[in-house]
């Protein structure tokens, strides 16, 4: 006769086996999810500060009254900054920097909400 080996409180050996699996992969969804949250807000820290650039130098040829203000910024307004940079600096380096740092922060997000479970299982 075959003989079950149980513990943690009477059940079979390979459902426990099984718990700690379980764990083991939430555990390293957790860590992914956290080091996606790390990732994405060190990418969103550098896409500001890369934008702030930008507008600081847009300002710059820009006359008085037509110069971005540092608050109030919503889509219409960072197209017409992105614009603006390209027409004044056409070959400038800021948008080529500015795109990948929000993919990736965007893409980091994704992950983080995955981790978190908000697409299922």
């Amino acid at each position: 006769m075959a003989r079950v080996n149980f513990h943690y409180g009477g059940r079979p050996a390979a459902i426990a086996d099984f718990d700690g699996l379980k764990s083991s992969l939430m555990a390293a969804r957790v860590i992914i999810g956290i080091v996606a949250m790390l990732c994405g807000s060190v990418c969103g820290i550098m896409s500001a500060l890369v934008s702030d650039q930008m507008v600081d130098n847009v300002n710059d040829k820009l006359v008085e009254g037509e110069q971005f203000e540092g608050l109030g910024w919503h889509l219409v307004k960072r197209q017409q900054l992105h614009r603006e940079y390209r027409s004044i600096y056409p070959d400038g380096p800021f948008l080529f920097r500015l795109r990948p740092l929000v993919a990736v922060a965007i893409i980091c997000l994704l992950i983080c909400a995955w981790s978190l479970g908000f697409f299922g299982p």
